[in-house]
């Protein structure tokens, strides 16, 4: 999955704004490639512990994604959502398996090992299980 720099900058600069809250947002791409990291409310009832996407946040995007798509006469889309783990590594939790579907890409931003720094890692559900997927940096043209 390629990801823009410029989403991948705004995921960990929000996880670190919004520590020791989990934050999160969705993603907006074109097929595998992430383009935006749209910021969401955690609509969480612990927001330290869990996140929640309102469903009006992500019907929202998918029709600005219907909008741009027209224009453009290229397929944006929500791709998957983001979110942080404050404390802890950016694997998944078993609320995260729990709360996820296929046909999303899940990225989670966490402190990294040693606490340098963030790091962000993202992940596909298949068949009940998540499975890593490589984040490639790299910035594209046009993005919606």
């Amino acid at each position: 999955m390629f990801i823009d720099p410029d989403a991948l900058r705004a995921i960990i600069a929000r996880a670190r704004r919004d520590r020791p809250k989990e934050t999160c947002g969705l993603l907006v791409g074109k097929a595998d490639h992430i383009l935006e990291a749209v910021e969401t409310a955690n609509a969480a009832d612990d927001p330290t512990r869990h996140y929640e996407i309102r469903p009006e946040d992500y019907f929202a995007q998918i029709k600005r994604c219907r909008t741009v798509s027209e224009r453009s006469g290229e397929r944006y889309a929500v791709l998957g959502a983001y979110h942080s783990h404050p404390n802890g590594a950016p694997d998944p939790s078993p609320t995260d398996l729990a709360q996820a579907f296929e046909d999303f890409v899940h990225v989670i931003a966490g402190p990294a090992a040693g606490g340098a720094g963030m790091e962000v890692r993202a992940y596909r559900l298949v068949d009940g299980n998540f499975q890593p997927v490589p984040l490639v940096p790299v910035a594209e043209e046009g993005s919606p």
